[in-house]
């Protein structure tokens, strides 16, 4: 089965214009991960390991936002989806460009299954930014008892950011 593409035309290109135009042409640039995607969120791990064997990759992203099969998987609860692209080798870590992981959209969703999984497949909780909570303090605020323990477990500053504040050491 040949690798589907997303293909633009110049002259399609030329006839579109502005802000349209720019985000084809980045399409055409950067490849095409909406097919992965889409089988990524619809939980059709049939489709996305025929995808992957035809020439898409676990970690391919949406342009510009970054968002990734993995992410999309974890957000709607499809784990059979989410362990075929860790097996496949995406990145449980990958970040889209707010710095949104699979494990902030497995904490969204409240499968204890899927962040058991990203955990235990080396996903890191990151801590919560001015902009962006952390996995732990959106499970908590959603009440997903099953998953809190295990995400504020996971990492010494799951819920709340490390101080930037330093004590200076005196050197001997």
């Amino acid at each position: 089965m040949p690798r589907i593409r997303c293909v633009f035309t110049v002259s399609w290109l030329n006839s579109v214009a502005g802000v349209v135009g720019v985000a084809a042409w980045l399409l055409m640039l950067t490849g095409c991960a909406i097919p992965v995607l889409n089988a990524s969120a619809s939980g059709d791990t049939h489709e996305l390991t025929l995808l992957l064997q035809t020439g898409h990759h676990a970690n391919e992203k949406f342009p510009l936002i970054g968002t990734r099969p993995l992410m999309v998987a974890a957000a709607n609860g499809h784990l059979d989806t989410v362990k075929a692209l860790l097996d496949a080798g995406a990145d449980a870590n990958a970040e889209d460009w707010s710095g949104w992981t699979a494990l902030h959209a497995g904490a969204l969703n409240g499968d204890p299954s899927i962040v058991t999984l990203l955990l235990t497949r080396g996903a890191i909780p990151s801590p919560s930014r001015w902009f962006l909570r952390s996995p732990a303090s959106i499970a908590e605020t959603l009440d997903h008892k099953d998953i809190t323990p295990l995400l504020k477990n996971a990492a010494p500053f799951a819920t709340e950011p490390p101080s930037r504040y330093e004590p200076h050491q005196p050197s001997q």
